[in-house]
């Protein structure tokens, strides 16, 4: 009875969850089927594998794991992964089947190499992947750097060489420790060096590796780094301080076959921790400024490579009821400076300011998708919703492009009522009063009608309600189920690094030492920070738009925002940048002004 007892506590959420599961998937539609391919990072070295993931959601019937083959590159398929999930969206289940086949990936020269789409059958059906790219770029690690007599080197590996402004570029600083040695880093590194932005250090990824013949743990922190002015950038270098518990040297004398103890405690006993130093040293980048001719007049200083789509609903409508419509812009590159796509006809179009949400791929905000949802309301008949464009710079092709939506067709019903127009001086006619109606002089009789006999038997002695209440019970366990496995720990270290990055730039702009360019951005910077705090939003999610939304500022503080958006776009995107001229105490203390009060708005909200 007892084990029983046990065996209830121990596997009972368990096996409700699971019945869950089954009940929820019987009703549950499948999900359309969809393909995509990524690599867990986009830059390495020579000999350092990176993982390359194809992700099939949807099928249930797949074919072979295709074979891939790029010159330059040894891609191994180690094995494949599969995962159901259930989950709600309109008011019906729906029920995805993922299955994820992965390769080791090694470098076997420098260059840049590209994994043509992968085609995967599914359900009988062939589908095709996008095409992903992989860097590889000699280390800042030095060959006597790399050599077996060091216990811990350092580097950086930085996705490209020459930039242009106000591009965002991937960075990994990484720290290679000898597999043998147990260790910790002190705290988080810091890297050295003026002319560029950065992000805050993600949290080090820890893997194993192989280089030159040595067994390693790196440790891999990523960031973006944005340029801020044109020339001769050096970026770093960065020092990394770490214990080490180091193995001592073996003792020359022969062993005695009775000395067991060495073995047993070999790891802890025979060591001693020191403190060591790992030092990146920096790597050069050149910076070209963004070219003048060929600009679009709505070029806000996105760079990168960027897809748009547009859609709108509902398709038919009257004249004055919103249409929403949903601008959704995907791809690589800053995403932080991506703004919303301009209208391209206006005539005839009520329009309000958009709301934003962004979705990160990747640590560093470097791949996503930025949406942008706007309420548009036509005042005239139209055949078509609204056509959009944006535009960006890609520093690949070096040269502006400008994407446009395809106008979907739209049925617009209804007339524009027409405006009263009043003659000069002559006396508004009041409108006329509602007549009431007359009530009715008879009195109504009481009404009897025979319906089917109904059960009066107790609501807990129903079947229904016995199948209702376990139903409900099976999906609140599940939820906490889901509950429990979350993981908040990312969130608030994420949240503790902002506050971190909030603080140090707040003495900065207080310094008062900063020129013209690196105030700007750096206060550009602290509304966003101040803003994603506040909102919960991605810090590249946070346009002046949303910050001036997410605060209490009056009409001053929020034309200063603005202010500050458009100056740090203009200094960044100008063709120079802004120089060195220094900012004016006027405009220093207008902009800290507006600052101080986001903050105090959001605090007390």
């Amino acid at each position: 009875m007892a084990s029983l007892h046990s065996f209830i506590h121990r596997r009972l959420p368990g096996v409700l969850i699971l019945v869950l599961f089954v009940f929820v998937a019987g009703v549950a539609h499948a999900a359309e089927t969809t393909v995509r391919a990524h690599l867990n990072r986009g830059v390495s070295v020579i000999g350092d594998p990176v993982e390359l993931q194809i992700k099939i959601s949807g099928g249930r019937h797949l074919g072979d794991p295709p074979e891939i083959t790029v010159d330059g590159l040894e891609i191994r398929f180690v094995g494949n992964n599969n995962e159901a999930v259930v989950h709600m969206e309109n008011g019906s289940f729906i029920s995805e089947l993922t299955t994820t086949y992965s390769y080791h990936v090694v470098p076997q020269r420098n260059g840049s190499f590209t994994i043509p789409p992968v085609t995967v059958e599914a359900e009988g059906k062939k589908y095709h992947t996008q095409p992903v790219t992989l860097t590889v770029q000699p280390s800042s690690a030095t060959d006597g750097d790399e050599g077996g007599e060091k216990i811990a080197f350092a580097e950086f590996v930085i996705g490209k060489k020459t930039a242009y402004l106000g591009e965002a570029i991937p960075l990994e600083l990484r720290l290679y420790v000898d597999a043998r040695v147990r260790s910790q880093v002190d705290s988080m590194p810091e890297i050295d060096g003026e002319g560029f932005t950065q992000q805050r250090l993600t949290e080090p990824r820890k893997e194993e590796v192989e280089r030159n013949g040595h067994d390693y743990i790196l440790l891999s922190f990523r960031t973006l780094i944005t340029p801020i002015r044109a020339g001769k950038l050096t970026v770093g270098p960065s020092e990394i301080s770490l214990r080490a518990r180091v193995p001592r040297a073996q003792r020359s004398r022969g062993r005695s076959p009775f000395d067991i103890f060495g073995d047993i405690f070999g790891d802890d006993v025979y060591s001693a921790t020191q403190q060591l130093k790992a030092k990146a040293e920096g790597v050069e980048l050149t910076v070209k400024p963004l070219p003048q001719e060929g600009k679009p007049a709505d070029f806000a200083g996105a760079v990168g490579n960027f897809q748009f789509s547009a859609e709108g609903s509902p398709k038919q409508v009257k004249i004055g009821d919103p249409i929403t419509m949903k601008l959704k812009i995907s791809g690589k590159g800053n995403f932080d400076r991506v703004t919303a796509p301009v209208l391209i006809e206006p005539d005839g179009w009520r329009t309000y300011p958009p709301s934003t949400t962004f979705n990160a791929d990747d640590p560093v905000n470097y791949t996503g998708a930025k949406t942008f949802e706007e309420a548009v309301i036509p005042e005239t008949k139209k055949t078509a919703m609204p056509s959009y464009q944006f535009s960006y710079f890609d520093p690949t092709a070096e040269k502006y492009v400008t994407v446009k939506s395809e106008a979907s067709p739209l049925v617009v019903q209804g007339e524009m009522p027409p405006a009263p127009a009043a003659s000069p001086g002559a006396p508004t006619e009041e409108p006329p009063k509602p007549v009431a109606e007359p009530r009715p002089q008879d009195i109504v009789g009481l009404r009897y009608e025979r319906d089917e006999p109904h059960s009066f038997a107790p609501l807990y002695e129903r079947r229904e309600f016995w199948l209702a209440q376990g139903a409900a019970g099976l999906v609140l366990l599940g939820l906490v189920g889901f509950k429990i496995r979350r993981r908040p720990d990312a969130a608030v270290r994420q949240k503790a690094s902002l506050r971190q990055e909030k603080a140090a730039v707040w003495r900065r702009l207080r310094s008062g030492d900063l020129g013209h360019v690196d105030f700007f951005d750096a206060a550009a910077r602290l509304a966003q920070i101040e803003t994603a705090l506040a909102t919960g939003r991605p810090v590249a999610a946070v346009d002046a738009a949303a910050v001036r939304q997410s605060g209490q500022l009056d009409a001053a503080a929020a034309e200063t925002i603005d202010a500050v958006f458009s100056a740090r776009a203009e200094v960044h995107y100008a063709g120079g940048g802004g120089g060195e001229r220094q900012v004016s105490d006027l405009d220093r203390e207008r902009v800290i002004g507006a600052l101080r009060q986001l903050e105090a708005g959001h605090a007390k909200s």
